[in-house]
Formats: structure tokens, sequence, C-alpha cells
């Protein structure tokens, strides 16, 4: 794919798909694939960082691993996925360890130096001491053991009797949820949404669950479904797009439970339309918001745009707070998108300078989101208060997203050329990067880490006849 793509819209009309309809929301697991069907077509770089793709599961963890069970000496680090463009502008994906002592060095890291490349592109998700690779150009996930400091090639799994041509996006692997050593969800969003259901250490599939609306949406596309987490349920929700390829305000939730493996509620709002990866507040409750791309719609004043927005989810709930809605605009006085990270229970937003430059009409919502003309604010999570500017990170585009990492939130910001990555520690009083690497290096993920601590427990809901 031609450079020229990281320009693309990726909202594009021949990217979309439309969604199944069924009077039933709350499906059992089908097992038995889906007919297989084409791929829809990806603007793929423009997905990895247009957006923030997706929940983050390389999971927290303490460390551990340093020695095995045998009292035997363990490789301590992480693993590296990163993108690069080869001959032609072709894409080129890299997965490599990184030891602890190259990790403190506070050098830049060389994300390419030793590392498997596949031609391509990938993307990557790391659990226990695997790493898992997505191939870019082939419906399938290969599994890398580590092995005395090294990756060691293991089985692979396709998806392609699910109807899958390729896992060709950054967001593919992120939108995977492990919920046990044999149990893993994955969403596919590249037709009607489905969450498939994988077993990472057999490397088998097992079935599928399709997710439904109980009725149509007239003149609307479904173009994006996400995956979060929250009181031991995985939450997939979808945004929407009109006949002019503008974002709309209806947002979709389904609630899937993994032991009973069923979609047990849904919801649904036409307040607001939220995009962004999930964000979780200290007490539980998950936040959505619109993402830079429709902040840029509306800021363009773009017909069927919408004022950006958040909506929560409260802990203990299966719905949409309907007390709860978040007018993003109103914090900053900006355009602005959100929240792009919770950490110590501030919540980060990015809002479009428009005293610098002003909105030009003439631009899509791509181009604007890739302006060097945006800017980090933080409020309290779930506040009304004003947003502070956090000048400590820099302007830049609104391309950013948030990770975890040694049980700290950063935030991962590309260069505009693609050159290097920078993972800015959000937890600290004055944000600054902590790691440098080279090219577009979005996942470090330390091995040894321990499953989703929203996946391993449950609450008692909230409400009656939820």
């Amino acid at each position: 794919m031609a450079a020229q793509n990281h320009h693309s819209n990726p909202y594009r009309t021949s990217e979309l798909v439309m969604i199944h309809i069924a009077s039933d929301p709350a499906t059992r697991l089908a097992r038995q694939p889906r007919t297989p069907t084409r791929l829809a077509a990806l603007s793929l770089l423009s997905m990895l960082l247009a957006f923030g793709c997706g929940n983050d599961h390389s999971n927290d963890t303490n460390g551990a691993g340093a020695t095995g069970g045998d009292g035997v000496g363990r490789f301590s680090g992480a693993a590296l996925c990163s993108l690069s463009f080869g001959p032609n502008n072709a894409f080129v994906g890299f997965v490599r360890l990184v030891s602890d002592a190259e990790l403190a060095s506070g050098e830049e890291i060389d994300s390419i130096a030793g590392a498997i490349e596949v031609v391509g592109g990938v993307s990557c998700a790391v659990r226990g001491r695997s790493v898992y690779v997505y191939n870019w150009e082939s419906p399938t996930i290969t599994r890398f053991d580590e092995r005395e400091g090294a990756l060691v090639e293991g089985p692979r799994v396709s998806f392609a009797n699910f109807g899958l041509g390729s896992l060709a996006s950054e967001s593919d692997a992120r939108q995977t949820a492990f919920v046990s050593d044999t149990k893993a969800f994955f969403l596919d969003y590249s037709g009607p949404p489905q969450v498939i259901l994988w077993n990472p250490t057999a490397m088998e599939t097992i079935g599928a669950i399709p997710l439904t609306l109980a009725e149509p949406l007239e003149g609307l596309r479904q173009v994006y479904t996400r995956l979060g987490r929250i009181d031991g349920l995985l939450v997939a929700y979808s945004a929407y797009q009109n006949e002019l390829d503008v974002l709309v305000p209806r947002t979709d939730v389904w609630f899937i439970d993994p032991e009973t493996e069923e979609v047990v509620a849904s919801d649904s709002t036409e307040r607001c339309g939220a995009l962004l990866p999930a964000t979780t507040a200290s007490n539980g409750d998950l936040y959505i918001g619109s993402e830079p791309f429709s902040a840029a719609q509306h800021a363009a004043g773009l017909p069927g745009s919408f004022p950006p927005c958040a909506i929560r989810i409260r802990a203990g709930t299966r719905q949409i707070d309907t007390s709860y809605l978040a007018d993003l605009n109103a914090l900053t006085g900006l355009p602005t998108a959100g929240p792009i990270a919770v950490a110590n229970d501030q919540a980060f937003f990015v809002a479009y300078d428009t005293t610098n430059i002003p909105v030009d009409p003439t631009l899509t919502a791509s181009e604007l989101t890739e302006l060097p003309n945006w800017n980090f604010y933080q409020s309290d999570v779930g506040s009304e208060r004003l947003a502070i500017r956090v000048e400590s990170i820099p302007t830049g585009s609104a391309n950013a997203e948030t990770r975890r990492f040694d049980g700290r939130t950063f935030l991962f910001r590309a260069a505009s050329d693609f050159s290097q990555s920078e993972f800015l520690d959000l937890t600290q009083s004055t944000v600054e990067a902590t790691y440098t690497l080279s090219d577009v290096t979005w996942l470090l993920s330390r091995l040894g880490s321990e499953p989703d601590a929203r996946m391993a427990r449950r609450i008692n809901y909230r409400g009656a006849g939820r």
C-alpha cells in the first residue's frame, strides 16, 4: 500500500459493511462459521494512528518471571511490535524482544535490530511468555514462544472459515481478549460484526458470536466495532455513519459473558457517537468518547455531524448511563476528543487549537487530525470542570493512543514522518517520554503478563431487569 494512504479517510464508503439484523439480541454462541465474505478494504496506517485502537490488552505485570520454577534464570523484558516501510513503500512488520537493561538504558531502542521480519505488516498481542503475531496478508495468528531470550515459532490458527481474508489492522491484535489459557475472544469487524472464540494454547478456533441488532438502522452504516471489558464481561460497541460518510450520534453496546459465551444484554444511545478505546476509572466505571476524526468532522461543519461527547457505563450495570453525557468541546472551548486515556483518575483529552490554525473546511477530517495543531488537556474523570492544558506534552497531531506497561499508563505518539515512537508516562506529575523507539512501534508489552484484572472477578449487577 502506498504511503499516500496515510491521508485516506478511514470511513470511506468502500470500507463499509451492512449489519445483519436479528430479533434476538441475546445470541447463543454459533458453533458453525459464517459464510466467507470479502474482507472490507482498509486504510491501514490511517486506522493505526487515527484512532486509539481498542483496549490495551498487554496487561499489567509485576515483572515476574526472572526465574523459572526450577530456579533457572529466565529472560526478563518485553516484546516490541513495529511497522516500517520496505521497497515501494510496502509495509514490513517486525517483532523482537527487548531486555530490561535495554529498557532502562534511556537510549533510543532500535525496534528492528535482530527482529523477526514479516513482509506485509503485523500486529501483536502478548499473553504469558508468548507473542501472538497477526498477519496482515492472511487470516492467521502465529504464536511465538520465548525460549532463552529468543522467540521460537510455534503453531498457527486461521480464521479463514469465519470469512476473513487477512488480519489487516493494528487494532486486530488489540481487539483480542485473553480470558484463560484455553479461551480468547477476537472481535472481527470486517463484515457483519462477530466475536470469534479461539484457544490460544491449542491454537484452534471454537466458534463465533454474532453481534446483532433488534431494529434496522435506516440510512446508516455500521463502520467500526471495538471491544472493552467491565466486571468480568466483554463489551463490544459500534459507531455508525450516514449516507454522506459522516459519523452520527449513535452507539450500540453488547455485553458478552465469556463463561456462558452469550450476549447477555445490549443497549443503544442516539445522543452520542462513541468510538475511542474504552477507558476505566478506579471505581470500575467505563468511559467511551468521540475520536478526533469525529471532532474534526463537527469542527468542519459537515452535515449530520454532532458535538464531540463521551458516554459512561457504570460498574455493576449492563447499560449506558443515561444520567451522564459529556460535552467535550465545553471542557476546553475547542474541538475536543477523548478521553484518550485515564491515569490516576485524570482523564486526558486532545483538542484542536483553532486560535493557532483555524479549521480549513477544504481539508478532510483525516487531514485535520494529522495537522500538528493538537494539544492535550486533563480533568478529573467524569467531571464537568474545565480541562487544564498539559504543557509538558508537545503540540502535535491527534494521532495518539494509550498503553499500559508495568502498572503505568503511557501515551503513545509516533513522529509525523513515522521514524520514531515515544511512550510518555501519564502517571507522573510532569508528563515526559520514558521510552523512545525507532519506527512506528505500537506494542510494548512485558513477557509474563498476568490476566486482565477486569476479567478476573464478577460483581453483583445494579438495576432491576439487568
